[in-house]
């Protein structure tokens, strides 16, 4: 996917997402971290890594919003696992409202 996402805020609220880059093929090892705002219902192209370190190791997200806060972090802890394969082989990821949490999608 040569680093490059397609964000998708399908929620309410506006979101804080942190994306931890993977640095080649190391679980845990960090290359580089994107911080950025993504309105409700915005939609927004980021380009994070390179051809070399172009997976995603961890994302959170986050939201306050009327003295509710929700946050979602997910961290890849195995090659090839479901989380895994979620955020690197897909190009839209996607952040959908569960109650007060925010699910992430992939397609």
């Amino acid at each position: 996917m040569d680093g490059i996402r397609e964000f998708v805020n399908t929620t309410c609220y506006d979101l804080n997402v942190i994306v931890w880059v993977r640095a080649g093929e190391k679980l845990g090892c960090i290359f580089r971290v994107e911080e950025f705002c993504l309105k409700r219902f915005e939609c927004l192209k980021v380009v994070f890594g390179n051809e070399y370190n172009s997976c995603i190791d961890g994302i959170k997200v986050c939201y306050c919003e009327g003295g509710q806060l929700g946050i979602t972090e997910l961290v890849v802890k195995r090659f090839g696992c479901t989380l895994d394969r979620l955020l690197n082989r897909h190009f839209r990821i996607i952040f959908i409202s569960a109650g007060p949490t925010i699910a992430i999608s992939a397609q």
